[in-house]
């Protein structure tokens, strides 16, 4: 099987900064105090791009709970300049900058941190390409992302009601990490929709070489556009049967066994659902 530029975002932006990335995503503050605002959203291989006003300027950002810090396109860095790890374990420099107003809609994110740097592949495949929304703009308000009818609320009020069922989610880093069941045991996976992928492993990881050796995979080869620029990759692609995440079940899931950081569950394993992400409390919920 051979796919020639088919392409996966891959942006889990992991920093140096000597302070701790927590402390730095908490950065910033939100006009006005109480929001809810509804937007339409685009995809681009099922990443979710979102319009956004940068400092006066309207651009399309792509939407990645993986990606700890926002990331601003730009030719060339500006300010202090830090290593950038990626999803594939690349590294390349970028610069460090508050930005003084990210608005979606009506809603202002200001003095919120970024990175920036020139994401080359990337910006080409995005029109009008802005950069990447981290977790400083997500973890500022509460996101329902309607993926089916291609919708997104945000709002510092509770939105969803009791037909949503939670997702455990545990912060490292600030990155959100869950747990999905696999055969009865569970295994720690990155929610990265930053990612086009269903599920993805690293593959040296165990679990990869035990699914290879109880199900059908089979090679691929395809360009991915990730930190660094255009990568040609190897990879096993196979269809896991069942993946359970939050008591609910996920069928004929594709699942993808290439060079990768660590486990992930990208955007496009709720390709089917309703995504209520609670800032404020910390859960993710889910409707299908």
């Amino acid at each position: 099987m051979k796919f020639l530029k088919s392409f996966l975002f891959l942006f889990a932006l992991l920093s140096v900064l000597s302070c701790s990335v927590s402390k730095t995503q908490k950065k910033g503050t939100v006009s006005p105090a109480d929001f809810n605002y509804e937007t339409e959203f685009t995809t681009i291989k099922s990443t979710i791009i979102v319009p956004v006003e940068i400092n006066g300027v309207l651009k399309n950002f792509l939407f990645d709970t993986g990606a700890d810090f926002t990331v601003i396109q730009r030719d060339s860095t500006i300010g202090k300049i830090s290593k950038v790890g990626g999803a594939t374990n690349r590294k390349v420099k970028m610069g460090e900058e508050y930005v003084p107003s990210m608005k979606i809609g009506n809603v202002d994110f200001k003095n919120t941190f970024a990175q920036n740097g020139d994401l080359a592949g990337l910006k080409e495949q995005i029109p009008n390409f802005g950069g990447l929304i981290g977790q400083p703009i997500i973890n500022k308000a509460n996101w329902l992302i309607d993926f089916p009818n291609k919708k997104l609320r945000i709002s510092n009020q509770k939105i969803v009601d009791e037909a949503f069922k939670p997702i455990r989610i545990k912060r490292e880093g600030g990155s959100p990490y869950t747990d999905i069941s696999i055969n009865g045991t569970e295994y720690k996976v990155l929610i990265d929709f930053g990612s086009s992928s269903e599920f993805n492993l690293p593959k040296e990881s165990k679990l990869a070489k035990q699914l290879m050796e109880q199900y059908d995979f089979e090679d691929n080869e395809r360009d991915r556009f990730t930190i660094g620029g255009l990568q040609k990759i190897k990879e096993k692609v196979g269809i896991m049967p069942l993946i359970t995440l939050g008591g609910m079940d996920f069928r004929e899931v594709k699942t993808t066994i290439n060079v990768s950081s660590q486990p992930r569950i990208g955007i496009g394993f709720f390709k089917d659902c309703v995504i209520y992400i609670d800032s404020f409390e910390n859960t993710y919920k889910i409707k299908k």
